[in-house]
Order: C-alpha cells, then structure tokens, then sequence
C-alpha cells in the first residue's frame, strides 16, 4: 500500500532559512506558500505558536503517521468544504509555507518530538489537520496551541520574521 503525501504547514522555525528547516524539513517534495486562519504568538523561549479557532480543526494528530495522512488523503478526495472567510472574530491569515513529504512514517514522529507533541497526553504543541485560506482546498497538518492555551509570557505577533540570508 502507497502511503499518501504529507502535507504541513510551517509558520516559525521550520520555515526554509530558519533553525530547525534544515535538521527536520530537508527533502520536501513541493514547497508553497500558504495561510491559515488563526492568531501568532511569539512565546519567551524564542519561538512562535499558532492558535486556531476550535471549530477550524478537522481531525488531531495520532500515534500512527500513516492513519493521519491517510485522514488528510480521505479530506483531499472529498473535496469537503474549506473556510471561505479571511476574518473571523479574533483571528486573522497566518502566512507561512506548505510542504510536502513523501516519507509520513519517518519524518512526523521527528517532527512531534521537536515540537513536544504526545498523542493523548499533555503536550507543548497539538499537530492538527487544517483547510487552508491560501492556496484553497489543501488541507494540511500544523502544530498550534492545546484548546487555545498559551504558555504564560506569549505576545501576539503579525507574523514570524523572515530568514537573514547566510553571510
């Protein structure tokens, strides 16, 4: 059995030119730019957490990387209804890049360690399957806030800085 595509939305450090793209995201297959609708926080440690409206989440991340990017695939074939609203209430587009993997089973249990992300337990982040604002009807996996909990220092931001080119 082929395993589907990975698809993930990157919005801070895993972005190309940032600290953590090189280790964690080298061999992507495609790479866009992309946006959710959410709100940025840039956290104390040095780095940013997305939240998202409760009701844009449609599956959470399990223990098994083939399962969910097979929820993503299934999502993808139905062609079920994406958010056609950059606005709502409190949050706003989040602009970041898509990426596509070919390798699910390796590459997200690294990812949900970098992030702290334990499947059905207390973790840092909780990796999510989204609909995207921009390019529409890709749904992808990101890495937001619990239930909207942000740890104690975060402050909203616009966006997460650009990379500085390498001297």
């Amino acid at each position: 059995m082929e395993v589907p595509a990975l698809c993930l939305f990157v919005y801070g450090t895993l972005k190309r030119g940032h600290q953590n793209h090189a280790r964690y995201c080298s061999g992507y297959r495609a790479c866009v730019e992309a946006s959710v609708l959410g709100r940025l926080y840039d956290l104390p440690a040095g780095y940013p957490m997305l939240v998202v409206a409760p009701e844009s989440i449609l599956a959470v991340g399990t223990s098994s990387p083939v399962a969910d990017v097979t929820t993503q695939a299934t999502f993808v074939s139905k062609g079920l209804p994406t958010l056609s609203s950059c606005e709502q209430g409190e949050f706003v587009v989040v602009r970041g890049e898509l990426l596509t993997f070919d390798d699910a089973p390796q590459r997200l249990p690294a990812i949900d360690a970098l992030e702290d992300f334990t499947p059905g337990r207390p973790s840092l982040y909780l990796r999510v399957l989204l609909a995207t604002i921009d390019p529409p009807g890709k749904f992808v996996w990101a890495y937001v806030a619990p239930e909207g909990r942000l740890p104690p220092g975060a402050q909203p931001i616009a966006g997460w800085p650009e990379a500085k080119p390498v001297a």
